[in-house]
């Protein structure tokens, strides 16, 4: 792992979580600060060492618990706070959020998780610093603006609206990172219950020498949360591939007859098993170079959010042509379909319409497939309305 210059202090009573921490923290790279086993103490120690971030326990013996230590930690130290904690209560959450906190992020917490977590969190927070500096050059810059002569006037009201349009990008970066972090922590909460509840019942049945079948059945449920877990560091870290340019596409061939079989025997038996999936493939697709990666990316998202929006045994139909030079793929769905507004905004990251905040999702989904059809020099085009479905049409260039 590579050397970080982030030190972290870890605020937690519990001694055993504290020790994971503590070794989680230094195989990841980063500059351990110590370990705080009360409230009292995590403040002396973020005043004395001023460590770059600060992982809290709620649940912290002291003058005040672990929630009124951030916030005497933020007023004095400017220290940003990210809490892990084991407490789900809506109360303390809602509570924790008007501390202003970097994360909030429940255990049992993975080594990934608190690295995506801490890279975020500190983000976030030099954002913030480089935000404030803004800010203050352009007081200063006012200031000055006001006793200079005419004759400079039109030269310094330049020189703002660029400094203003530097700290509008800025706030939007800065929302966008607190977008990650807030979905973050809710999409992790519902497996980390079902994680906890399962492990719970299972230590019940083992105890009561219940048969393997019941056991068995929470193991199941533990393997697929933390497959979704899996699934949504995938996506998370896939994005900032995308964004920080470091993806490489791998162009290699690939036989389109198997492959195509392949997806509509496994789309049949899983996702689409409760539609009419209707397929209609030219045949003999021959061999072609893509990247198999991003190909899977973009036939996933297709599909998964044509089926996911739409009603049990209504068609979802999956169209794929080959011409001399273009590969196409057209997914058509008879869901709930998109307004205006939202078809303009679908492909940003963490964006979710206003009628589908009832079904599960991050928001990424269409994100990573317009980002990964941008990757293969390939377009994209929708069609749809609110109640009449949805036509996705993609068109990528055919390299044999």
């Amino acid at each position: 792992m590579q050397e970080s210059n982030i030190s972290i202090l870890i605020a937690e009573d519990d001694v055993l979580s504290g020790k994971m921490m503590t070794i989680t923290i230094k195989r990841l790279g980063y500059n351990f600060a110590g370990l705080a086993t009360n409230t009292d103490d995590c403040i002396q120690m973020a005043e004395d060492s001023k460590p770059d971030l600060i992982l809290m326990d709620i649940d912290m013996p002291g003058k005040q618990d672990g929630i009124g230590a951030a916030q005497i930690i933020s007023d004095r130290f400017n220290i940003p706070i990210i809490y892990v904690t084991a407490n789900a209560e809506d109360t303390v959450f809602a509570r924790a959020l008007k501390t202003s906190p970097f994360g909030y992020v429940l255990k049992p917490i993975s080594k990934e998780l608190i690295r995506t977590v801490i890279e975020m969190g500190y983000a976030r927070h030099l954002v913030d610093l480089q935000l404030k500096e803004k800010q203050l050059e352009l007081q200063k810059l006012n200031a000055v603006l006001e006793e200079k002569v005419e004759e400079r006037t039109i030269e310094l009201k330049n020189k703002n609206e660029q400094l203003e349009t530097a700290l509008r990008r800025e706030k939007e970066v800065n929302e966008f990172k607190s977008r990650i972090v807030t979905t973050i922590s809710h999409e992790f909460r519902t497996p980390m219950t079902t994680i906890m509840s399962s492990a719970e019942l299972m230590e019940r049945l083992i105890n009561k020498d219940q048969p393997k079948e019941k056991v068995f059945r929470h193991t199941n449920l533990i393997k697929q949360s933390v497959a979704e877990l899996i699934d949504l560091l995938n996506d998370v870290l896939l994005v900032e591939k995308f964004d920080s340019g470091q993806y490489q596409t791998n162009i290699e061939p690939l036989n389109l007859d198997d492959y195509f079989k392949d997806l509509i025997f496994k789309t049949e038996i899983g996702i689409g098993r409760a539609h009419k999936f209707v397929a209609h493939i030219d045949p003999d697709l021959g061999i072609c170079k893509t990247d198999k990666k991003l190909l899977d990316q973009i036939l996933n998202n297709l599909l998964t959010n044509a089926f996911k929006y739409s009603e049990s045994d209504s068609v979802v139909q999956l169209n794929i042509t080959k011409s001399d030079s273009i590969f196409g793929i057209e997914v058509v769905d008879e869901g709930m379909g998109m307004s205006e507004e939202t078809l303009s905004m679908i492909f940003d990251s963490f964006y979710r319409a206003k009628n589908v905040t009832n079904i599960e999702g991050t928001g990424m989904g269409l994100s990573i497939l317009n980002k990964s059809i941008n990757m293969l020099d390939g377009e994209i085009k929708v069609n749809s309305a609110l109640g009449k479905g949805s036509k996705f049409t993609v068109k990528l260039p055919l390299i044999t």
